[in-house]
């Protein structure tokens, strides 16, 4: 690949986390550590690296996990003519925290290999990163991240936990669905939703799906969404609407708008006019 070098560092708020995405052509890293662990996903190209005592080769949907204290290093493949990279940085906090939802208060993973390949978990990292950037709600990112994590450290952690299956909760379910017609055009988010229920976040999500066919968000976008048809039709003009229904961008709505009822706002607002 050629092209500029660019590299962007976000820090999101609600899921108190650092994420990285770059486009490396002749940029490498100095051998260095962290007290933080790292999810790295090479997009396109191919990265190496020193790890361990032992150089890794990352091709295009391979992903790097480092544990805080691992030393190593990051460049372009020999022969290579750079690669497209994304990753994130979970702290101690994070993954404690995961851990306790699992049941397993005491224990703090750890990742044994430092290359994986998983293409199912490549392309939830990577629409993590797009959420992260594009203006998702805060209780898609924070479902999204849950899932991503838990999946990790169940599949390639020390630990290697068994999840959980989740319980029928009809009481709690029919609470959260609730709580997000009432506030679907507030910026949710899935830890308010868990305490309004009194469940865990990634416990809530699983019950929730069993029950309903999909997640929380996913459930709070067709809220938004029906909402959104309403006021279009009663002529509120399409600027407004996002906003009105609880998106942070007009781009985040329009594609949900879209994925749930096959055309866009304005081509909705064109079928309805006489």
């Amino acid at each position: 690949m050629t092209g500029a070098q660019w590299s962007v560092l976000r820090h999101d708020q609600t899921l108190q986390l650092d994420a990285l995405q770059a486009s490396f052509t002749t940029h490498a890293f100095a051998r260095h550590w962290h007290d933080y662990s790292v999810i790295g996903l090479v997009g396109t190209g191919a990265q190496t690296f020193w790890c361990r005592r032992d150089t890794h080769h990352t091709p295009g949907g391979g992903l790097i996990l480092l544990n805080p204290g691992d030393a190593h290093t990051g460049e372009v493949a020999a022969g290579g003519h750079g690669f497209t990279y994304r990753a994130l940085y979970p702290t101690a906090g994070h993954l404690a925290a995961l851990m306790a939802e699992l049941g397993r208060p005491a224990a703090l993973p750890s990742f044994p290999a430092v290359r994986v390949d998983d293409a199912e978990l490549a392309a939830e990292l990577w629409q993590l990163h797009d959420d992260l950037g594009g203006g998702a709600p805060p209780i898609a990112r924070e479902t999204r991240w849950l899932g991503v994590l838990a999946a990790l450290v169940a599949r390639y952690s020390d630990e290697r936990l068994a999840l959980p299956a989740a319980g029928a909760e009809p009481q709690a379910v029919a609470r959260a669905r609730a709580y997000l017609h009432a506030h679907a055009a507030e910026p949710v988010t899935l830890a308010a939703l868990a305490r309004e229920v009194g469940l865990s976040p990634f416990y809530l999500v699983r019950a929730f799906r069993r029950a309903v066919g999909l997640p929380p968000h996913t459930y709070l976008d067709s809220v938004r969404v029906r909402r959104a048809q309403e006021l279009i039709a009663a002529g509120s003009p399409l600027a407004e609407v996002a906003y009105a229904v609880g998106y942070s961008s007009q781009s985040h709505f329009t594609t949900r708008f879209r994925r749930i009822l096959g055309v866009t706002p304005g081509r909705y607002r064109e079928a309805l006019l006489p």
